[in-house]
């Protein structure tokens, strides 16, 4: 049957479409979510499902967006304004319908296995942007609105990075600041609790990680589940299976940048108050603030971790829902119900809870990031706020402190879970009783383990019982009905099994469990009670009817006296209960109704131990009991375990309860004092008279006569004092002074009232007087004597004091006589010391009341011997008596003598043991060390028997005193090597001198030195004229001239601090010359002499004035003369030396005249060292002592206009790079003027020479003038004028500038070096293009006037000349090198004074450290620039060079070998090396490596076309050499002449030397100047023979 339509529609029907504001919809279906995170919670979730493991949130500026440049990190977070949000995960990319359905509203998951149902999670990204674009699996697609209409665009997308990302532009209305990274990190560590999949969140800024969120997981544990709890839910809908406990940590790192934002959340911790413990609290939870007005902290505010450890448990359920509840399900979910699904529980316990509460409390400004709003745990204890989390936390709490999550279908908005909808809500109502169910089993295995904790742990054990039963007290939550429904699965999934809770007894059942009540706490034990605190009244006010706890009954205490024993205190605290009950019943005069009052009584009351008693069956009955004592009279005195008549209640019984009480309710009566002596004297049973007699002196003077007379009656024939013959009746006892030889029955010492033994009939002592004529007595012990003394002490005068003491009437042990103060107290005394001991008895015990003996002691006993008697018994021959008294000295050391022993005292008596083991001798104090080290000088050792504790209470000193030891060594130094090595160690470990005792040890001849063939030839000589490292090869004449020593590395570092030194330095190779300069020179001869001699050039500025003048007056200085063979060819000549003083010898600074008179003086070594060296010891120039006298033959008349003008030019290039301190007094300034110089011509020119120094060397003097012809030379005329002649010949040659360049040095100077006249020649022959291609700036030397004579102008750097000058070879060699280095020198500094940390007289270390300092780079190395390793405190910086610039070559690429095994770097983008210039190149290096001692492996060569100029650099000591500028300056010079090649050795040369010196000189300073000249000079030597072999005819 057809279905009837509503109404009738007739003729054509119109069809329209339904138009849906897409924007709108989202809009309103946005409204319904919650404002706060919204977006990430939906993202994160879906990030789940895809079974991502991390998550990427990250927000970004605009700047970032455009450069990828944006502010990382900056000051202020909260002002950034944000322009798009990202989040990321690596979950499964996006298939074909998750395309779909991400475009289509509400088509949701239809994957029962997921979260997601609704299909609007999605669209909540809507609240912040409008287009967002997701980015997955190689599609890009991008929704937008279009007149209201959302719309979707994709297409093809490459990444980089296989992750879907979700781009979200903020839309201007949206909140663009960044949200507090804190607030953040708190909601996502609480998200990520129940994620299935997700593990990390990283929280970023433009790139820059700000948090980051880490979740672990350990192995699950399967939880059986007890029996009796119900699995299955109510209407079966649910069944758990299985149950595992999971151990969890959230770790989140929050950067200090974003901690420093704060938060939006209000912190309810008040300032400066200090944590509570949670269990004294009223509550744990804190109801989420309102409040949103932030708490920020100290912008400084480093980086935060915070990290918690919990337990989850997962409960594995099924289901098997109803196909009506299934249907509903699926309609309104999209999806079927899923067969099995996770519950998963999270509980903190106590310690858990604390540890976030400390975090809380460090942290000054925030809460732990996992306590607050939105968080795991509240900070607040109101209540509690754990969530039911579906997937993702709802708003809806469980109202206990557990978080549960399973599959509960919530709300569209996912705020609450949906308890309104028919099928849905009965789904949601059967999952919630999965969650009681869950709830009751984490509480009962909770509880299970406080439980098992109590016997060892009680009060941990009930803080936790405490802590869990207020967790699981249930509270209201947002929906009552879901609390409700969770409380009422809670106590009803297991009616059949008790509930346990926390006792005063440990975990019980609940009813088994009293409420507390203080009236029967003293005496109900059996009953466990409740631990009634504020955390538990809430669960026992819910607990159901069929887990009360109730009260106390009547019942109860009659049980727990029927069933067993109480002890003496719970019987009083019963007993006092039921008369309060009794009196508070029938008041206090009972009188009618007393039968009634003790039936009561009677049936109540049952036995008891008393406190003291016998043995465990000593039990009372209360119905025995007729008396008692009271406390407040003569009872008082009574004591608990005093004998009491058997009717008597014990004391400490009733000494707590009312008298008047006592009588009336329990009708006993008083014991008085007579009862108790009356009971005591009639004992059968040893009674106690001595505390008979105690308790009665107490007493006595308050007793009424009555009472006092009964007493005596009752005690006068009892035998109860105590005597030395024992038991006597009163009258038959006699005080102690009244027997002295005991024969009398003496009462025993006692404290007892005199008064009461006398009334009772005891008698006194004898006077002294009546004894002392009796004295000594066989009879009259010391004891007994003793014994009376100590009665009469203070009735004898002080006259019959003296006279005891004066008597010899103490035996001693020795069976004599003695007064009393030449006797020892009885202690246990060495027999060996045989001290005179008192005669004392056995018994006497010393460690007890001295008793007695005190008073023998205070006349004269002594109790130890006095210090200087042990310690002559400790010296005695006599061995036993030595030991013993050695042995008592120390015992007694600190307690007896430690306040008056010296040292000091005894310095000459031998008492000390010392010695070897079996060797032992007797020493002195002063004489004995602790230390066996010092064995090894002589001393003697504290023998081995001597603990150190002992050492040192008899003050033994643990090394003998400097001055002693410095006297050893002057009185007996070693004997030989062997023992000084070891004495020479010792003292560098232990010697401790002052400076004043090692410069006195250093002036001792110590160091043994065989002096012969014979071994056992040995001198002595003192630590500075030793020597520590073998000499080399080269100066192997060092053996024969100085002392070494060859120690070990300490005995060395003695030797070192006594003024030994690693090898000889210039101060002692000019000693040894001083002392034999001709032994000396005969040992080492000349080449090695002068080798030694220029270490002495090199330091001799560091000499005092006084070593100086020793110098210039002796005969130490090497002079050269030449020498022909008058038989062999004309030019042959030799050279010869000879020891002269420096003023005997010349400085052949003109070559021209040496060589005309270099037969008849001697003159220095060519080297500039020497040059300087000599001439400051007082040798003057060979050109001072050489005169020129100009004639002049046919004068010209040529005009020398242009050739003076040529010259003046020259001359001024010439001086201006030249020392003003060398310059003579001719002002070149004025030589403009003809007046003051001109240039004549004339046709001969004949210049006579003449020597004149008076230690010219002998032969014939008239030989010692010369006259020759000369092509220029100087006249100087009265008038100051200079005049240049030149000698014209009539030719048109050009001028011979050699001769003009002699004779103008001649003038310019007053101090001459041998390559000015060459190096002048050189410019006046020089066109001034040619000059200025050498480095000269021609035009500003012209410019600008000449400096001051007084002012030395700034050098000018120059470059290597393209070609030296060139001359003949066996005068120029010398010149040229000074030339090159002077050159060089230039290049690497402009300092003027030195200031730098080198001295001269470290040179020789300091070049031999840089050497060995040369490191090896194969390729593998850091080639970083270390600047910052260098010494703030170097000499003054030097700005960088460019010749010399590790900065200039960044990046080294090692490439290959040369054929000698060096490596070869390409820098930077260069072409590979040339190979024929590499290999020249590599052998050069070669060679040159040989002048230092380095292996070609240690020099390194680079490639950098680019850059020629760059010589080399050393980066990290390791020198690199650049091919580009060998190749571009020098290769072309290989084919050349042999000065050419020179040039190529000379530069290089001093290119390694350079960079050489930098492995100790960091900077271009004056530092690296010193060491660098230091290095060239002590290498010439080799140098000059590596030019010889290479360019022979240099």
């Amino acid at each position: 049957m057809a279905l009837a339509t509503n109404g009738d529609a007739t003729g054509h029907l119109a069809r329209g479409k339904v138009n849906v504001n897409d924007r709108a919809l989202v809009d309103k279906v946005l409204a319904r979510y919650p404002k706060e995170f919204t977006v990430f919670r939906e993202l994160i979730q879906n990030a789940d499902d895809a079974q991502a493991k991390s998550v990427e949130i990250e927000f970004q500026t605009k700047e970032y967006l455009v450069t990828d440049e944006g502010t990382a990190h900056v000051n202020d977070l909260k002002m950034i304004q944000l322009a798009r949000w990202v989040l990321r995960n690596d979950g499964d990319p996006f298939t074909g319908k998750d395309w779909e359905r991400i475009t289509n509203i509400a088509d949701g998951n239809p994957d029962e296995r997921k979260i997601g149902a609704f299909g609007v999670g999605f669209f909540s990204v809507f609240s912040v942007t409008d287009c967002p674009v997701i980015i997955s699996g190689g599609t890009r697609a991008r929704m937008f609105y279009e007149n209201n209409e959302l719309l979707v665009e994709s297409g093809l997308y490459a990444t980089t990075r296989d992750w879907t990302t979700f781009e979200m532009d903020l839309k201007p209305e949206a909140d663009l600041t960044i949200p507090k990274p804190f607030d953040l990190s708190r909601f996502i560590s609480t998200a990520i609790t129940f994620l299935v999949n997700v593990n990390n969140i990283t929280v970023l800024f433009n790139g820059s990680v700000l948090s980051k969120i880490t979740k672990s997981r350990g192995e699950p544990t399967k939880i059986e589940l007890p029996q009796g709890l119900k699995p299955t839910s109510p209407s079966k809908v649910f069944e758990v299976t299985s149950v595992k406990a999971i151990a969890q940590q959230v770790t989140v790192n929050i950067s200090g940048q974003a901690y420093c934002i704060g938060s939006n959340s209000h912190s309810f911790r008040k300032k400066g108050k200090q944590h509570i413990d949670p269990v004294t609290k009223p509550s744990f939870f804190g109801k989420k603030s309102s409040e949103s007005n932030g708490y920020h902290v100290n912008p400084e505010t480093s980086a935060k971790n915070f990290s918690l450890s919990y337990m989850v448990y997962s409960a594995d359920v099924s289901t098997c829902p109803p196909p009506r509840m299934a249907g509903g399900i699926e309609v309104a979910t999209k999806k079927k119900p899923p067969k099995t699904f996770l519950f998963e529980a999270a509980h903190f316990t106590l310690s858990e809870y604390e540890s976030v509460r400390r975090d809380h409390d460090r942290t000054q400004c925030l809460n732990s990031v996992f306590m607050g709003p939105q968080g795991l745990l509240s900070e607040r204890d109101d209540e509690h706020e754990a969530k039911l989390f579906v997937g993702q936390s709802t708003t809806e709490t469980t109202g206990i402190a557990v978080h549960l999550s399973s599959r509960f279908i919530p709300t569209v908005e996912r705020g609450s879970i949906d308890l309104a909808n028919g099928q849905v809500r009965k789904w949601n109502e059967e999952l919630l009783y999965v969650g009681g169910f869950m709830a009751r089993l984490i509480y009962e295995r909770s509880m299970s383990v406080v439980r098992n904790e109590w016997s060892s742990q009680p009060d941990q054990a009930r803080k936790e019982g405490l802590f869990l039963m207020k967790s699981f007290t249930f509270r209201s939550s947002p929906d009552s009905n879901v609390a409700g429904l969770l409380q009422k699965a809670f106590f009803e999934c297991t009616p059949n099994l008790p509930f346990p809770i926390v006792s005063n007894l440990g975990v019980r059942d609940s009813k088994d469990v009293r409420k507390p009540n203080e009236t029967f706490a003293s005496f109900m034990k059996q009953r466990p009670v409740l631990d009634l605190v504020p955390e538990t009244e809430g669960m026992i006010a819910t607990l159901p009817k069929w887990y009360k706890v109730s009260d106390y009954t009547f019942r109860d205490i009659v049980d727990e006296l029927n069933q067993r024993v109480f002890m003496e205190g719970e019987m009083v605290a019963f007993t006092t209960w039921w008369i309060k009950i009794c009196v508070a019943r029938w008041g206090d005069g009972i009188t009618d109704g007393g039968d009634e009052v003790k039936m009561q009584f009677n049936q109540a009351s049952k036995r008891f131990r008393p406190t003291l008693r016998k043995s465990e069956h000593d039990i009372i009955l209360l119905s025995d009991i007729r008396k008692f004592v009271d406390g407040k009279g003569w009872g008082s005195y009574i004591r608990a375990e005093d004998p009491l008549p058997p009717n008597t209640i014990p004391i400490s019984f009733t000494s707590r309860l009312d008298p008047l009480a006592v009588r009336t309710v329990l009708g006993w009566e008083e014991l008085s004092i007579v009862d108790w002596i009356q009971h005591i004297a009639g004992s059968t049973t040893n009674p106690d008279y001595r505390r008979m007699l105690e308790i009665l002196q107490s007493l006595w003077s308050s007793l009424e006569s009555p009472e006092r007379e009964q007493i005596i009656l009752l005690l006068r024939n009892v035998d109860c004092i105590l005597t030395s013959r024992g038991l006597k009746k009163p009258n038959e006892a006699y005080f102690p002074e009244a027997d002295l030889f005991g024969d009398l029955p003496v009462i025993r010492p006692a404290d007892f009232n005199e008064q009461m033994l006398q009334e009772f009939g005891a008698k006194r002592f004898i006077p002294w007087s009546g004894v002392k004529e009796h004295l000594p007595h066989p009879r009259c012990t010391p004891y007994q004597l003793a014994v009376y003394l100590d009665r009469v002490h203070d009735v004898m005068t002080a006259e019959e004091r003296v006279e005891l003491q004066q008597m010899a009437i103490f035996a001693g042990t020795d069976g004599e006589l003695h007064c009393i103060a030449d006797l020892y107290a009885p202690l246990r005394w060495d027999a060996d010391l045989k001290l005179p001991v008192i005669e004392w008895p056995d018994t006497y015990v010393p460690t007890g009341s001295p008793g007695y003996l005190e008073r023998l002691i205070h006349l004269g006993l002594k109790t130890y011997p006095p210090l200087d008697v042990i310690i002559r018994k400790a010296s005695s021959e006599e061995k036993s008596m030595r030991k013993a008294a050695f042995t008592f000295l120390l015992t007694h050391m600190n307690s007896l003598y430690s306040s008056e022993y010296d040292p000091a005292d005894f310095q000459h008596v031998a008492f000390v043991p010392c010695g070897k083991l079996r060797h032992l001798q007797l020493g002195t104090p002063e004489q004995v060390f602790a230390s066996s080290e010092w064995e090894l000088l002589g001393f003697e050792r504290l023998h081995y028997s001597v603990s150190k504790e002992q050492a040192a209470c008899l003050k033994i000193k643990d090394r003998p005193p400097a001055s002693a030891i410095v006297e050893v060594l002057r009185e007996n130094p070693p004997r030989c090597y062997k023992v000084a090595q070891s004495w020479f160690e010792l003292l560098a470990r232990k010697g401790g001198f002052t400076a004043e005792e090692m410069k006195e040890i250093a002036e001792l001849n110590i160091v043994p030195i065989h002096t012969g063939d014979d071994t056992g030839s040995v001198k002595w000589v003192q630590p500075r004229q030793c020597f520590l490292e073998k000499p080399d090869d080269s100066n192997a004449h060092h053996r024969q001239l100085f002392n070494f020593v060859m120690f070990n590395h300490a005995a060395s570092n003695f030797l070192k601090l006594c003024g030994a030194k690693p090898k000889p330095d210039y101060n002692d190779i000019l000693e040894a010359l001083l002392q034999d300069p001709l032994a000396y020179l005969d040992k080492a001869k000349p080449s090695k002499y002068l080798d030694d001699l220029r270490q002495v050039a090199v330091g001799y500025h560091n000499l005092s004035t006084e070593t100086k003048t020793k110098m210039r007056n002796a005969e130490i200085f090497l002079g050269y003369c030449r020498k022909r063979d008058p038989d062999a060819f004309r030019s042959a000549e030799s050279t010869q030396c000879a020891l002269r003083r420096a003023r005997e010898i010349l400085i052949a600074d003109d070559m021209e005249s040496h060589r005309l008179f270099g037969e008849y003086v001697l003159v220095a070594p060519k080297e500039e060292v020497f040059d300087n060296f000599y001439r400051a010891m007082g040798s003057a120039n060979l050109s001072v002592h050489v005169s020129h006298t100009v004639e002049v033959e046919d004068i010209l008349s040529i005009n020398g206009e242009d050739l003076r003008s040529h010259v003046l030019r020259r001359v001024k290039i010439f001086l201006y790079d030249q020392e003003n301190t060398r310059r003579s007094d001719v002002r070149i300034d004025k030589w403009h003027k003809p007046e003051h110089f001109r240039v004549e011509h004339c046709k001969r020119l004949r210049i006579t020479k003449h020597l004149d120094f008076e230690d010219a060397l002998e032969g014939d003097r008239s030989k010692l003038t010369t006259l020759c012809d000369g092509l220029a030379g100087i006249e100087t005329t009265r008038e100051g004028t200079h005049i240049l002649w030149v000698a014209d010949d009539g030719s048109e040659s050009r001028p011979d500038w050699y001769d003009m360049s002699v004779a103008l040095c001649r003038l310019l100077f007053k101090t001459r070096k041998a390559h000015d006249a060459s190096s002048l020649m050189t410019i006046l022959d020089a066109s001034l293009d040619d000059l200025r291609r050498r480095g000269y700036d021609v035009n500003w030397i012209e410019e600008n006037p000449a400096p001051p004579d007084d002012i030395m102008p700034p050098p000018v750097p120059q470059p290597l000349p393209d070609r030296l000058p060139i001359s003949p070879p066996s005068r120029q060699f010398q010149g040229w090198l000074k030339d090159v280095r002077h050159l060089f020198k230039g290049l690497f500094t402009h300092r003027k004074k030195p200031g730098g940390r080198f001295l001269s007289a470290e040179m020789e270390q300091l070049i031999d450290e840089a050497l060995k300092l040369c490191s090896r780079d194969n390729g593998d190395l850091d080639r970083t620039i270390h600047q910052h390793a260098e010494d703030a405190k170097r000499g003054k910086k030097q700005r960088d060079v460019k010749y010399c610039s590790a900065s200039r070559v960044t990046d080294l690429r090692y490439c290959r070998r040369t054929q000698c095994g060096m490596a070869v770097f390409n820098a930077g983008e260069s072409n590979d090396p040339p190979l024929e210039e590499l290999e020249a190149f590599s052998g050069i290096l070669r060679n040159l490596a040989q002048m230092f001692d380095l292996e070609p492996v240690q020099l390194h060569i680079f490639w950098q076309g680019d850059d020629v100029e760059l010589m080399g650099f050393n980066r990290n000591r390791v020198i690199y050499l650049n091919l580009a500028h060998f190749k571009e300056k020098h290769f072309g010079k290989l084919s050349s002449d042999d000065l050419g090649k020179a040039d190529v050795y000379g530069a290089w040369f001093l290119i390694i030397a350079h960079e050489i010196a930098h492995n100790k000189a960091f900077w271009h300073d004056e530092d690296h100047e010193l060491l660098f000249t230091a290095l060239v000079q002590t290498r010439l030597t080799p140098f000059r023979k590596l030019l010889a072999n290479v360019a022979p005819r240099v």
